[in-house]
C-alpha cells in the first residue's frame, strides 16, 4: 500500500478530532443538533487551520441519519457512502482552477438536482477568493436563494477579496491560528502512535515552526520522522533544527550577548560561522529577530506573563528575562527594528550577508553614539531645508559702529527696520543633495533606494547627477534606474532638494557615458578655474592694465 502523508492520515473525521477552534466547532455542532442549518457558510483563516476539514465533517454531520451530539455517527448508510466518496452529495470545487463564469453557470444548472443519499447536497468551494468578478455575479443569485436541499460552504484565506454582496449572504466563521501547546500535544499523540522515540523540545520546535498551522506541523513532522527512521534514530531537537536550518537556542543567546555588550568582532564571528555551517542568513536573521522580540516581551510583561505570551516554558522565560535585564527596553526596541529592517533590505540586496553584518554592527553601537548620530541626521536635515528654502530664517540686523542708545525705563524701544542680509545663500553640495535624495527614496520608492545603495555618485555637471555601478555585479541596476518612472521620481527629488532643475543618469563604471561626463566635468572645472584666475588678476592690476592674447592664433 502506498505511503500516506501524516496530514492526510490524521485529518479530522469528527469534530472531536479538531485541534483548537473550540468556539467554531461548538457552534456547528449546535446547529446540527437543533436543525438550524444556514444555506451558506464562509470559513476563512490562515492556511492549515482546519477550514476544509471542518467543511467536510459538517457536510457529513448534516447528512447523517442519526447524529450523536452533533457528530456524524459513521455507521448509517449516508455516512458510509459519504466517507467512501461513492456519492456526489458532497462536491468539492477548486475555485483556483474553476474560476470562470462558465463553471459557475454549470454549477447553477446542477444545483437543481436533489441529493442521492443524504438530505442535503453540499458544495464546498475552496479558495473562493480566486473567482473572477463575473463568476461572483453568476453565483450571487444562487447563493441568495438556493434550493432547499443545497448548502454552500465557501473557504478562503483572503476574505477581504470577496465582494460585500457575497459576504452578507453567508454565516462567517474565522479560524484562528492554533496555539503552540495544542499543536505540540497533537503531534506527541501521533508520534507515540507511530512508535518513534522523541524529545519534547523537538516537538515544540516543530510546533513553533508551524506558526499556528496544523497542516504545516504535520508536513514538518513527516519530513523529520522520515529522516529519523532512515537513520534509525529518534526525533531529537538537533535533528529538527538541522532539517529546518534554524539556529540553536544557545547560539542565539550568545549572539544576543555579543550585541548587547557591543562586541562587534564577536557578532561578525557568529555570522561568519553561520555561513560556514551552510545555514541561510535569512533564516538566521529571522531567528535573531524572534529572539530579540522575546527579550523585549519579557522585559515588558515580566517572567510569568512572558511564558504565556511567548508559548515557552518557565525556564526559557527566566533565561529571556535575565538577558533582557542587561539592556534597556529602548535599546532592545532599536535592535529589533534594525534586524527587521535588515530582513526587508535583503529582498533588494545581491549580498544578503552584508545587510546582516551592517545591521549587527549598528546594533552594537552604544546608545550615546546612536543619539549623536540621530542629532547629526536631524541637523543635516534642518540645514538642507534651510538651504532649499523650506524653512525661512530671519535676516541678521546690521551691527552699528557705536553703542545703540538705551531706551528710557518704562518706554518702548522704537521700531527699527532691519535690513535684509546681503550674504549670499550657500547652495548645498552635490554630495549632500545626492545623499538627501537617497534617503527620500527610502520612503517614496524603496526599490530605487535598494538599487542606489549599491552605486556611488561619480560627479554632477550642470545639474546632471551621474551614478555609476560595478559592471560585473550591478548592470541590471542601470536599466532599472534609467526607466522613465524611476528616473522621473529621482529627478523630481533632486530638483526639490537642490532648489534648481536637475537630471539623473545611471551608468556602468568605465562606460562611454561615464567617460563623456568625466570629460565634460573636467572641462567645466578648468573653465571655472580660469575665470577665478582672471578675476584675481583684474582685481590686483585693474581691468584696464590687463590685455588678453590668444596664443593659438
Amino acid at each position: 500500500m502506498a505511503y500516506q502523508a501524516l496530514y492526510r492520515r490524521y485529518r479530522p473525521a469528527k469534530f472531536e478530532d479538531f485541534v483548537g477552534q473550540e468556539a467554531i466547532i461548538k457552534t456547528l455542532k449546535s446547529q446540527v443538533m437543533s436543525g438550524r442549518i444556514a444555506h451558506a457558510y464562509l470559513f476563512c483563516g490562515t492556511r492549515g487551520t482546519g477550514k476544509t476539514s471542518a467543511a467536510k465533517v459538517f457536510a457529513r454531520a448534516i447528512n447523517c441519519e442519526t447524529p450523536e451530539d452533533g457528530e456524524p455517527c459513521g455507521t448509517c448508510a449516508a455516512c458510509q457512502a459519504l466517507q467512501a466518496d461513492s456519492t456526489l452529495d458532497i462536491l468539492e470545487i477548486d475555485a483556483a482552477s474553476n474560476n470562470g463564469v462558465e463553471e459557475i453557470r454549470d454549477l447553477r444548472e446542477k444545483v437543481k438536482y436533489p441529493p442521492a443519499v443524504g438530505r442535503f447536497r453540499v458544495y464546498i468551494i475552496d479558495e473562493v477568493h480566486m473567482l473572477s468578478q463575473g463568476a461572483f455575479n453568476a453565483l450571487l443569485k444562487t447563493l441568495e436563494e438556493p434550493p432547499a436541499h443545497a448548502k454552500f460552504i465557501l473557504a478562503t484565506t483572503e476574505p477581504q477579496k470577496l465582494p460585500a454582496t457575497i459576504l452578507s449572504r453567508c454565516q462567517r466563521f474565522d479560524f484562528g491560528r492554533i496555539p503552540l501547546v495544542k499543536i505540540a500535544d497533537r503531534l506527541e499523540q501521533a508520534i507515540q502512535t507511530e512508535g518513534i522515540s522523541y524529545e519534547k523540545s523537538a516537538v515544540e520546535r516543530i510546533a513553533r515552526a508551524a506558526e499556528g498551522g496544523m497542516r504545516d506541523a504535520w508536513s514538518i513532522a513527516d519530513m523529520c520522522m522520515g529522516y529519523a527512521l532512515e537513520n534509525q534514530q529518534g526525533l531529537t531537537d538537533e535533528l529538527v533544527r538541522e532539517i529546518l536550518g534554524s539556529t540553536d537556542r544557545s547560539t542565539l543567546f550568545e549572539f544576543a550577548d555579543a550585541v548587547i555588550s557591543g562586541d562587534s568582532a564577536g557578532v561578525l564571528s557568529h555570522i561568519d560561522q553561520v555561513m560556514r555551517n551552510g545555514k541561510e542568513i535569512q533564516v538566521f536573521l529571522k531567528d535573531v529577530s524572534a529572539h530579540f522580540r522575546a527579550l523585549l516581551m519579557s522585559g515588558v510583561c515580566g517572567r510569568e506573563a512572558c511564558a504565556k505570551v511567548l508559548d515557552v516554558t518557565q525556564e526559557d522565560a527566566d533565561a529571556y528575562s535575565d538577558q533582557a535585564a542587561q539592556a534597556s527596553q529602548i535599546r532592545l526596541m532599536r535592535i529589533l527594528n534594525l534586524f527587521l529592517q535588515a530582513e526587508a533590505d535583503m529582498k533588494w540586496s545581491s549580498q544578503p550577508r552584508f545587510a546582516a553584518e551592517s545591521a549587527a554592527l549598528r546594533a552594537c553601537l552604544p546608545e550615546e553614539s546612536v543619539q549623536v548620530d540621530s542629532l547629526r541626521e536631524r541637523l543635516d536635515e534642518m540645514e538642507r531645508k534651510i538651504q532649499s528654502g523650506e524653512i525661512a530664517v530671519a535676516p541678521k540686523a546690521k551691527r552699528t559702529a557705536g553703542k545703540a542708545s538705551q531706551p528710557a525705563a518704562g518706554s518702548e524701544a522704537p521700531a527699527e527696520d532691519k535690513p535684509e542680509s546681503n550674504e549670499p545663500k550657500i547652495a548645498p553640495t552635490s554630495e549632500a543633495v545626492y545623499k538627501a535624495m537617497v534617503q527620500e527614496m527610502r520612503k517614496e520608492l524603496p526599490m530605487a533606494y535598494g538599487l542606489l545603495l549599491q552605486g556611488r555618485l561619480a560627479h554632477e555637471t550642470n545639474g546632471l547627477f551621474t551614478v555609476v555601478f560595478d559592471p560585473k555585479m550591478y548592470s541590471i541596476n542601470v536599466s532599472m534606474l534609467n526607466k522613465k518612472d524611476n528616473s522621473d521620481k529621482i529627478e523630481a527629488s533632486l530638483s526639490k532638494i537642490a532648489g534648481r532643475p536637475c537630471t539623473f543618469r545611471a551608468a556602468l563604471e568605465g562606460s562611454v557615458e561615464e567617460k563623456d561626463q568625466k570629460i565634460l566635468a573636467a572641462k567645466e572645472a578648468a573653465e571655472r578655474q580660469a575665470a577665478e584666475n582672471m578675476k584675481a588678476i583684474t582685481e590686483a592690476f585693474g581691468r584696464e592694465n590687463v590685455r588678453i592674447v590668444d596664443m593659438k592664433a
